[in-house]
């Protein structure tokens, strides 16, 4: 009787192992296909742009006078974009004249390459955008709504298939890659255009100083920041700069 005890028991003991040694090659499959899944789906580059601010120009400017002076400046860690020429050429493929003397352009494009890295923690497209033509370069955090998918941190497994899900993104991983410029389109206006610059100075903790200056002009300012972002896995850093570069100027040429 206790022989028969013993046995039913270590019976037992045995299906409780094949089960959890199923249920653990499962979840190792589970989690591997979803990575991979995860890879393929993003194997080819999807890229997407979009403005902080519209801008509308003076179709009657541009019919007038289509000289155009254009500055291009690049503060961010990509030094070897060539973005400068890459926007003479669309805007030159428009029909507009580039000109070295700004005086004699009816139109002022400044330009400044902000950022052209991969997107992380506390640095995003969306908070870029969303900081605007001078704003901040830190964003919000990942995660969220907009470009932003679903919140990275959902647990989905035991930490034996998280381990396994990392070996794989380790070796399969969607990342995304974005570049922001700021823009600034200066437009030639007939008899000049009259502004109020207001400077505020802080004098002291409680104290503050608001001043005004009136300021002639020939040209009417306008200001916006552009942000372009390439998704991939294993995204190559210097093809999609080099993409992005394009979108980008692809999209300034575009409000003329």
């Amino acid at each position: 009787m206790s022989k028969q005890h013993t046995k039913t028991k270590g019976e037992g003991h045995l299906w409780v192992a094949a089960t959890l040694l199923l249920l653990f090659i499962a979840q190792l499959t589970l989690s591997g296909c979803a990575q991979t899944m995860h890879a393929i789906e993003h194997a080819k580059m999807t890229t997407t742009v979009k403005m902080s601010d519209s801008i509308f120009l003076n179709p009657a400017v541009l019919d007038k006078n289509r000289n155009i002076y254009v500055r291009v400046t690049n503060t961010s860690d990509m030094q070897d974009i060539s973005f400068e020429n890459m926007l003479k050429d669309r805007l030159a493929a428009k029909g507009l004249t580039i000109v070295n003397d700004p005086s004699n352009a009816s139109f002022l494009i400044q330009a400044n390459v902000l950022y052209m890295d991969y997107e992380k923690q506390g640095l995003t497209a969306d908070g870029m955008l969303t900081g605007g033509y001078g704003g901040a370069i830190a964003g919000a955090l990942l995660g969220g709504r907009g470009w932003k998918g679903p919140a990275a941190g959902a647990i989905i497994g035991s930490a034996v298939g998280s381990i396994v899900g990392g070996a794989i993104g380790s070796a399969f991983k969607v990342e995304n890659f974005f570049g922001a410029v700021d823009v600034q389109i200066q437009e030639k206006v007939e008899g000049g255009v009259k502004g109020v610059v207001i400077t505020n100075a802080s004098q002291g903790s409680a104290t503050k100083l608001q001043t005004e200056k009136e300021i002639t002009s020939d040209y009417q300012t306008y200001r916006t920041r552009i942000v372009a972002k390439a998704t991939q896995t294993n995204i190559d850093k210097t093809e999609a700069a080099r993409v992005l570069s394009e979108k980008l100027a692809v999209q300034i040429a575009g409000m003329f």
